[in-house]
């Protein structure tokens, strides 16, 4: 029996190679056989990453600024009584085998996976958050997602309330919007105990830290004390029956356009003494049209609910109010929008 191959099939392959050959600066690649080396692709030039760059492996007793790079992927192994402080961005985070720690970390564009750790106490802005075989667990943190914890017992989500001078710009690059935040509606795959007693417990406060350990943070950039200079909203735990809903509108995009704006009118809202008792950041067509009628033909609208003497803010930019014949159908909103933050 005969076979027939056409030449072209031979060929293919190194057609395929030479598209991806690294060219000279006059745009002719250069012949192997002229300089004796082996021909070079686009993938040799890529850049090398260096596992150091994202490790942070048996601290003890000790702080650690973990000095590395933006967007990769981070690990964190087998620390105890350590102060570790990871100022850049990642893709993901895993935090392994670690007791009596406090971690600090900077926008992860994935999931911070937290396991077989305890005493702990964790600040992170994250788009998803994990934990596993944990106790004792103190979690600050800004998450468009529900968190998940599973095998975990005593863990305690607050608010995150923090910042340092990158830590707004990191948030936008990796697409985290500082009034978003689900802590609201933790998933808890482990039943409750037998007692009844649950796994988790959701704070509206703030995490408090030692003075000692609030100063090691501030030696490192890290801010947690309120300040007029805020971007996270700090929600406060005081009950106003008759609250104030102010917000802004605006297009999608660019997702800091009217994030910045809403940062300026939150800035003026602590500026007159007022509190911030919760926050919407909300696309206007994953909702029906009858309940933000207010929103006209904006993309986006950006809520505050507060508490306090409205007469004393001063915001120069548009802002609404709603008003009081408007409440009953943004009642309805409110509904919608917390059943979606508790899942």
């Amino acid at each position: 029996m005969s076979c027939c191959f056409s030449k072209k099939l031979f060929s293919r392959r190194s057609h395929r190679e030479d598209r991806y050959k690294v060219e000279e600066a006059n745009g002719e690649p250069k012949p192997a056989e002229a300089t004796g080396e082996a021909p070079k692709y686009s993938w040799d030039r890529r850049e090398k990453t260096n596992p150091e760059d994202y490790t942070v492996k048996d601290v003890k007793d000790k702080t650690v600024r973990k000095v590395g790079k933006d967007g990769g992927p981070l690990e964190i192994d087998n620390c105890q009584d350590a102060t570790i402080i990871f100022l850049h961005t990642s893709s993901q985070v895993m935090i392994d085998n670690c007791s009596r720690c406090t971690i600090v970390l900077g926008p992860c564009q994935g999931s911070v996976f937290l396991r077989d750790s305890s005493n702990c106490t964790i600040f992170t802005p994250c788009q998803q958050l994990r934990t596993r075989d944990c106790k004792s667990i103190r979690i600050g943190i800004l998450c468009p997602t529900e968190p998940i914890i599973e095998n975990s017992s005593d863990i305690r989500f607050f608010h995150l309330a923090m910042r340092y001078p990158q830590l707004k710009d990191q948030m936008h690059s990796v697409g985290l919007r500082p009034f978003t935040n689900h802590i609201n509606s933790v998933h808890d795959f482990t039943p409750a105990a037998p007692n009844g007693k649950g796994n988790f417990l959701i704070f509206s406060d703030n995490i408090n830290l030692s003075s000692g350990q609030e100063e090691i943070l501030k030696v490192n950039t890290v801010i947690l004390k309120p300040s007029p200079a805020d971007f996270i909203p700090r929600f406060s735990e005081i009950k106003d029956n008759d609250p104030t809903y102010a917000y802004i509108c605006g297009k999608s995009e660019p997702v800091d356009e009217l994030g910045d704006s809403a940062i300026e009118l939150l800035h003026c809202v602590y500026k007159a003494k007022m509190e911030v008792m919760s926050s919407y950041d909300v696309e206007v067509k994953t909702v029906d049209p009858k309940l933000i009628s207010f929103a006209g033909n904006a993309e986006r609208v950006i809520i505050l609910e507060l508490s306090g003497d409205l007469l004393k803010l001063e915001y120069d930019m548009d802002m609404g109010v709603i008003q009081q014949d408007e409440m009953e159908q943004f009642q309805k909103l409110l509904i919608h929008l917390n059943s979606k933050k508790s899942g």
